[in-house]
Formats: C-alpha cells, structure tokens, sequence
C-alpha cells in the first residue's frame, strides 16, 4: 500500500530537482556483524517513517512524499572502500535511504545514504547515532528499538508556525523567471570522487585554541582559509567571490525545534569581503560579524521563504561563487566493542544540474566542512578528471589553515 503524505516544499524540491542523496559514510576495522547492521538499520527505518519514503511525480507537475511498508534496500559488495557506493543503485522514486557496507579484508566502510529533501545532516546525525546504537544493541543480542518519530515538517511549516513571513532580502530584484520542476530523470549518477584536507588532531587542536585567543569561531577562520585558497587558485581578489553557506535554524527560532521535526531546518549566509588586504584572522572576523548580524536582523531565519526567488533570480553577477556547508563537531558515535569506528566522512550522490540555476565551483560542488575524533576535515566531491585541480586545492587550504596558527 502507498500513501500520499504531502507535496514537497522549496526547500525540499531543491534537492529532489538534482536527485540528492548524501553519505554519512564511518570507516570501520574489526569484526562487522551484518546481521546485527541489518537489524540496526531496520530498527531505523521503522522509527523514523520518513526514511521509507518514495519522491513521485504529482498530476499537477509537482513533487510528493508517498511512503510504503517496504523496507530500504541494503547493499554489500567487497572492494576498495574508498567507493562507498560500490554495488548501489539509488532511484528517489523507489526510495530516500539505504545502507552502502563495502568490505575489504578487516576494513570496511559503513555508509547510512539519505536523500537531503528529507533530511539535513543535523538531522541525519540524530538517525546516524540511533543506528549505530541500535547495532550495539543487535550484537549484544538485544532487539534494537526506538521511539517512532513523526513524519518531519518543512521547515517553510515550521517559520509559519513561529509567525516568522518572508522579508524582502538585501539587494534582492524581482524575479527573472517562475522557476520550474524538472520531470523525472533516468540518467545515471555520475562517479563522484572525494579529496580532504583532513588536520591532524594537534594541528586541530591550535585552530581551536587560536580561535579561543582571537574570538572567532573555527568555522570563520575555516571559511577565511577557504576564501584565501580560492582567490589564490582563481587569481582573483578576495572582493570578486562570494561566500555561501548553511546555517541550522534549529536553536535560532522560538521555540527550538528539535533535530527531527524538520527535513531541512536551514537558512543560508553570505559573505562579501570589503577589501582584499585583511588577514585570515581579520577575514574570518567579518564573517562571524555578517552572520551575527543576518541573524540579529533576522534576514538569515527568513532565507528559506525566498527559495523559489533564488532559484529564478539571475545567477550572481561576481566570477567566483565559494559554497560551503559546516557539519559542526560530529558526536561520538556508541562504543561497539569488536569494531572500531576509525573514521567518519561525507560522500554524495548528485546529479548534474539542469536548470542553470545551481552554482558550482570549479570542478566540485560544496565543500563540507567537520571535526571527527578530534580531526579536522574539508572534503570535495568531484568528477575524476578534476582530481588534480581538487588536489592542488586541498594542498593551498592546508598551507593556508596551518600557517594562521605557525
């Protein structure tokens, strides 16, 4: 039996146009029970009904949420880790979720795929620690249960439950065109590579300890890095880019709202830098003060209600455009005796963007910024051939993170 649960806002659509799944992928050594991860991952799905959803095509050329009884898919294939997908098919037709384990020898990498129309990472985190609870619990023997969990609400639902309307945004005009829902698609993901900048826990360690002395959080001096490393691989100065990234709403609202009452609870920032000669420290200063002040205006809470505007406005006029998202510190993930959880990272499904309207950094989309286990970590996915270039960029944004703290 398949219901219709609701239609898929703006901020979901934007996800569901370019069928968007993301990997919250762990690295694993030691015994892996699949049995037991089978069982963690069923226990999941049945908490949280949204992870059994479907996203279709509606009559009226829209997209809705339907949900079945069946079960997600999980996929085992033996081989190089570094492909988490190795032996996965995903259609958002068919399903938003699935667990990707790819083994080799005492390794393996344990990949929870969730589509972002239904969930943000921050929410993802919350199903991320009950799975691998859950698979704690199947391997001491116990059945792995959890609340179930209603079905999650757009976050576009949640503002206009707070009284929180649409407000006109700092140098937004008048839309170019009504934005359109792409019919569905039957290409091919394409392969999606990873490149880090991954810190060691003592170079992690002084950017904290900088960022206490200087009173900028990691994220600005982070970001700075990013910007510096950008302007320096484009040949451009600091003012010719713009800096884009998410912020969680979730404690940014009153009330609160809670890691899973909401697909995607995020707003968006900016950043224009005034002048080219600042340094990193200073840069990320400003970045810190612009979004303190989108928030205290409340311009960042109210960016999602001017999704469908952003996605008809004219691209931005600047010639580089920096993207960014900032998963935070990931939380300890439960201890599970025989397996070591050595690693912990994002990989992406995407694909490519038709509409024009999606802006993309050179060779690789966002950049995704978190600390795992004390580590620092900045990851791009990219095509293959673009390898090299994406190499280069990491190379710069560590040289760059490493000298503020020299």
């Amino acid at each position: 039996m398949v219901d219709v649960i609701r239609r898929l806002a703006p901020s979901e659509e934007m996800f569901a146009a370019g069928e968007v799944f993301i990997g919250y992928a762990a690295r694993v050594s030691g015994r892996l029970d699949l049995p037991a991860l089978t069982a963690a991952f069923e226990a999941v799905a049945r908490a949280h009904p949204i992870l059994r959803a479907r996203i279709e095509s509606s009559a009226d050329g829209g997209r809705v949420f339907t949900v079945t009884d069946a079960a997600p898919q999980v996929f085992v294939a033996d081989g190089d880790t570094e492909f988490a997908f190795t032996g996965a098919k995903f259609d958002q037709r068919t399903g938003v979720c699935g667990l990707c384990v790819v083994r080799d020898g005492d390794t393996a990498s344990v990949t929870l795929v969730i589509h972002h129309s239904i969930a943000d990472a921050f929410h993802a985190f919350a199903i991320v620690t009950e799975f691998w609870a859950g698979y704690r619990d199947a391997v001491g023997g116990k059945i792995p249960e959890s609340p179930v969990h209603a079905f999650p609400e757009s976050i576009e639902h949640l503002l206009a439950a707070r009284g929180i309307e649409k407000m006109a945004l700092p140098g937004a005009g008048a839309a170019a065109t009504a934005p359109q829902v792409p019919q569905p698609r039957d290409d091919d993901y394409p392969t999606l590579h990873t490149t880090r900048c991954r810190l060691s826990r003592e170079e992690t360690a002084a950017l904290v300890a900088l960022g206490h002395r200087e009173n900028v959080t990691v994220h600005g001096l982070v970001s700075a890095a990013l910007l510096r490393t950008e302007a320096e691989i484009r040949e451009l100065p600091l003012t010719g880019l713009l800096y884009l990234y998410s912020v969680d709403l979730r404690t940014r609202v009153s009330p609160e709202i809670s890691a899973t009452e909401g697909t995607n609870v995020l707003g968006f920032a900016n950043y224009l830098s005034p002048e080219s000669a600042v340094t990193l420290v200073e840069s990320a200063r400003g970045i810190s003060a612009a979004l303190h002040a989108g928030l205290a205006a409340g311009i960042v809470q109210r960016t999602p209600l001017s999704i469908p505007d952003m996605a008809a406005a004219p691209r931005p006029a600047l010639p580089g455009v920096v993207i960014a998202t900032n998963w935070g510190t990931i939380p300890p993930l439960p201890e599970q005796g025989e397996l070591r959880i050595d690693d912990f990272h994002s990989t992406m499904l995407a694909k490519p963007d038709l509409t024009g309207r999606r802006p993309q950094q050179p060779g690789g989309g966002t950049c995704v910024i978190s600390t795992f286990a004390g580590r620092l970590s900045v990851e791009i996915h990219h095509p293959e051939e673009f390898t090299q270039l994406q190499r280069h960029r990491v190379e710069v944004l560590a040289r760059n993170l490493r000298a503020v703290h020299d």
